[in-house]
């Protein structure tokens, strides 16, 4: 019973460990962040700009609803529409106008967590979610050319910045307000595909939220007129025999891909079939001796049936590698792929394979 207690209490230590160590993380993160930013703004080093980015780099979209972000939205264009929230790309890109010229500072203090007994929230969200979601207050102080001072209100989800918002208060709690948070990018996208024996191809690309993971329906067409050709002899005896004969045409392959994606690449491997179709020739051939009684007489003959349909199904597989690059916004990328065509059983019909497409998150 004591060697039972003591198996208890050490796996309830090591699980509360491993979860005040999360916590930690999650508060190193965001103290790191306004290193970063305070650092990018007083060098105009760009590279601290790509570590601050790097730590919002998650399974969620960062986004950014301070009250920072929509007057640095306006400071160069005063007639720039007012969005609730602006991805962090474009915060970023905002700031760093003003980075770049020289005139301001940012940096950040009295970074605290914010307990979840003491959260009001203002939005449905599911308790799994809310479980892997910590929260952190803190100060943001902006001076030069640009004078703010406010409270902020840093979400980290699974570990990384998720959101960037205001801090306040309703009915003595912390307000969260998920919704605009909760709102994950699904992807829709189509590519054209070229191989050496499959000259038209395509595949159509869908992209789910919150989890990085890609699922593509591919086709290839054949049209180099090549022929598989399938010869079967069935021997009953010496003299006696059935041959079976398919010639075959492959047509085009079918294929679904799943793949882990994370936003600018891809990595996958189809499974499917390569489709053929054609003839069947069929011949029956058989001799046959009787004895009389002052000679002996042999007979042959046969028949043959030509022409029957035939369809063969060869398994295949398509190992592929994706990149995705951002076109002219954040929602719209140019992709493009590089595979290879494997057939089992038809090693003629191998070859690697390169696509060109367009993805689109909404």
């Amino acid at each position: 019973m004591k060697r039972l207690q003591t198996i208890f209490c050490t796996l309830l230590l090591a699980t509360i460990g491993t979860h005040l160590s999360a916590q930690e993380y999650a508060m190193t993160q965001v103290s790191q962040f306004a290193n970063y930013l305070s650092k990018w703004s007083s060098t105009q080093r760009a590279e601290y700009r790509f570590q601050a980015e790097e730590l919002c780099n998650g399974t969620k979209k960062a986004i950014v609803s301070d009250e920072f972000s929509h007057i640095i939205n306006k400071k160069d264009n005063p007639n720039a529409p007012v969005q609730k929230s602006y991805e962090l790309e474009t915060y970023l890109n905002n700031i760093g106008k003003q980075v770049n010229k020289g005139t301001i500072n940012i940096s950040y203090s009295n970074i605290k967590k914010v307990a979840k007994k003491d959260l009001e929230l203002n939005s449905n969200i599911s308790a799994k979610d809310l479980m892997a979601t910590e929260f952190y207050s803190c100060k943001i102080q902006v001076t030069g050319a640009i004078q703010h001072e406010a409270d902020e209100l840093f979400y980290v989800y699974k570990n990384k910045i998720a959101k960037i918002d205001v801090y306040r208060k309703q009915n003595g709690k912390v307000v969260i307000d998920f919704d605009d948070f909760l709102n994950d990018y699904e992807g829709i996208g189509f590519s054209y595909n070229y191989g050496k024996h499959f000259p038209v191809g395509g595949s159509f690309n869908y992209s789910f939220a919150d989890i990085p993971f890609m699922l593509s329906v591919d086709f290839g067409v054949n049209l180099d007129g090549d022929k598989y050709i399938i010869d079967e002899v069935e021997m009953k005896d010496i003299v006696n025999y059935d041959r079976k004969t398919k010639i075959l045409d492959p047509k085009f392959f079918l294929t679904v891909t799943p793949q882990f994606y994370m936003k600018y690449f891809a990595l996958g491997c189809g499974v499917g079939v390569l489709w053929m179709d054609g003839k069947e020739n069929t011949a029956h051939y058989s001799y046959t001796t009787t004895t009389g009684s002052s000679s002996s007489v042999t007979v042959s003959g046969g028949n043959t049936t030509e022409g029957n349909p035939a369809i063969l199904l060869k398994p295949m597989i398509r190992p592929v590698a994706k990149a995705f690059i951002p076109l002219s916004s954040d929602e719209l990328f140019l992709s493009v792929s590089v595979g290879y065509d494997l057939v089992f059983g038809y090693k003629d019909k191998n070859g690697i394979n390169f696509g060109l497409g367009v993805h689109w998150e909404y």
